[in-house]
């Protein structure tokens, strides 16, 4: 790369994570997610919307993984814009509710939204279940950096 382009070449960064898919973990995942976030730039009043959401999907997928199994997360983001995708082993084929309260909030939260539900492993004696979720920041402003 040259030295002229660093300014305009998109920044990006990816860090993840892996806790217990334990209630008692929310507390870490929350305060692992926010730490990334606010490291990443993002403004109080964001970073606030997007640790809403994270923790509304961390807990639904807590509710229904399979005891001793992990919940992995992982933040992409860079100039204004976050991918978070987060993961679990679950119980049943359709762990979701997407009727539920939960996830209307992290519907309006965010600005892309998608489950996949994987075949039964019989290797991790579940449900692989991905929720990805995707915002971006729409002011430009002096505030915006």
């Amino acid at each position: 790369m040259r030295a002229d382009d660093r300014d305009t070449a998109p920044r990006a960064a990816s860090v993840g994570f892996q806790v217990p898919a334990q209630l008692d973990q929310l507390t870490m995942v929350h305060a692992l997610a926010e730490t990334v976030l606010l490291v990443g730039g993002f403004a109080l009043d964001e970073v606030t919307d997007l640790l809403l959401a994270v923790d509304e999907v961390v807990t639904a997928l807590v509710l229904v993984a399979v005891p001793d199994s992990r919940i992995d997360c992982a933040f992409t983001g860079g100039d204004g814009a976050l991918g978070a995708r987060i993961t679990a082993v679950s119980l049943t084929d359709s762990p979701i509710d997407e009727h539920a309260f939960g996830w209307h909030v992290v519907a309006t939260l965010t600005d892309a939204l998608r489950t996949e539900n994987a075949a039964f492993d019989p290797d991790r004696n579940g449900y692989p279940t991905t929720v990805e979720f995707g915002w971006i920041r729409r002011s430009h402003g002096p505030s915006a950096t």
